[in-house]
């Protein structure tokens, strides 16, 4: 059953999780849809996992159909133009825990914003079975030529009993350069990181590494390159220390135009992060949003915010407000509970995006965790859809996912062609 409210759709059972906490039904809804645009059909439009790249004025989309790579530019209309196909030379390695490494996307400007993919891939070095290589293929839009290749930074090595490699890649949100960052959880190793400018030529000196001193690496876990703000940032969770010995802590690296490291923010988080389930993006007043999930028995959703400290000493920290907003519990636990997908401000309040196999579920927070309007619940006619990408813009976020029709059902490989990829924009509602 389906309830129209003010013109937006929202779903009795994604209202439910709510209800609990105090969001009735008789209260307006937390998120508008200002635009919902049918993508025209297309191989790249039905690619099930296609990523949404900031780039300039609009879009690029670009996803992995498992042997070639498909990407074009979008606009935020939902007109799709010079789609562009390439085999990808080379396939991704796969470790033993069965993650392949790869391809991750980012765009860079060649001639106009965005009219360069940089796809990512971790391969074997050849000859060996524990040490990688990161390539990053470079393709002009509308290219049939195949792509060039550059490998970024010496091998580095990974046995089958070491942590978790971890290989992620952005682009600025103008769309002129790419960031590609990597490294091995659990072992106290550096994280290395290229930022490429047109044709992938590297920015600055090449593999530069994350921490000042490689010899005396904490332990980190869930590194990111994200795509917010105005510029390109790394982010990770490090394990506590003698720095915070109590709680684990969420550190932002932003990334300067000459390709090093400028503006360092870290606050503790108020529990752990589970399966790197979490999300980020800027706030009003140069402050930034931070959400992530818990497993423990009385985990579930939290977030945090934080203000950067006043400029009054070196020793000043930032100003953090954070809570549980969701329990795991009203969803059967957390193995139940859905992903999370993005988070963004709503002016001093924030939305959270979380996926659910029927369609994205948006839900509404004031500082104090409490309730903010009914849950959104995005269009969904076939009532499950595929892999959910998200772009946050200071007033709205940008999301894409295919609607599964047909014989497509979730976990498919395959997608069926009467299936539809939308792309929609979510606005906080006013809320009195």
């Amino acid at each position: 059953m389906m309830l129209k409210v003010r013109g937006v759709t929202c779903s009795v059972a994604a209202l439910a999780s709510l209800i609990s906490a105090g969001c009735g039904l008789d209260q307006p809804p937390c998120a508008d849809i200002r635009g919902q645009f049918p993508l025209a059909e297309s191989a790249l439009a039905l690619t099930k996992n296609a990523l949404l790249l900031r780039a300039g004025d609009g879009f690029v989309l670009a996803g992995f159909d498992g042997t070639a790579v498909r990407w074009g530019q979008l606009s935020g209309m939902g007109e799709l133009t010079a789609e562009s196909t390439f085999v990808l030379p080379e396939q991704p390695a796969t470790t033993t825990g069965g993650q392949p490494l790869g391809p991750v996307f980012a765009v860079t400007q060649k001639s106009t914003p965005g009219d360069q993919l940089v796809a990512a891939v971790g391969v074997l070095q050849t000859g060996t079975t524990d040490r990688y290589e990161i390539h990053a293929y470079i393709h002009d839009l509308g290219s049939t030529e195949a792509p060039t290749m550059r490998t970024l930074g010496e091998s580095f090595a990974a046995a089958p009993t070491s942590g978790t490699i971890r290989l992620a890649a952005s682009s600025s949100p103008a769309g002129t350069v790419a960031l590609v960052v990597w490294g091995v959880e659990g072992q106290r190793a550096p994280i290395s990181f290229q930022v490429l400018g047109a044709d992938g030529v590297p920015i600055g000196e090449l593999q530069k590494l994350l921490n000042d001193d490689p010899n005396n690496v904490p332990l980190w876990s869930c590194v990111d390159a994200t795509q917010n703000g105005s510029s390109l940032a790394i982010t990770l969770v490090e394990a506590p220390n003698s720095a915070h010995p109590d709680q684990p802590a969420w550190i932002r690296y932003g990334v300067t135009d000459n390709g090093g490291i400028g503006e360092t923010d870290e606050f503790e988080l108020k529990a752990d992060v589970s399966d790197c389930r979490i999300v980020s993006a800027p706030g009003l007043d140069s402050s930034y949003l931070v959400a992530w999930q818990n497993n423990s028995p009385r985990g579930g959703t939290y977030f945090a915010v934080m203000y950067p400290a006043p400029d009054a000493g070196a020793d000043d920290a930032p100003q953090v407000t954070s809570s549980l907003v969701l329990s795991s519990e009203p969803f059967g636990g957390y193995s139940q509970m859905p992903r999370l997908a993005w988070i963004a401000p709503a002016k001093y309040e924030f939305t959270i995006g979380l996926v659910r196999t029927n369609g994205p579920e948006v839900v509404r927070f004031n500082a104090y965790a409490d309730p903010r309007g009914q849950a959104l619940h995005l269009p969904s006619v076939s009532g499950h859809v595929g892999p959910v990408s998200a772009w946050v813009d200071p007033d709205a976020a940008w999301v894409t996912y295919l609607d599964m029709k047909g014989s497509s059902a979730p976990g498919d490989a395959a997608v069926s062609a009467d299936s539809t990829r939308l792309l929609v924009q979510v606005t906080p509602a006013s809320i009195l």
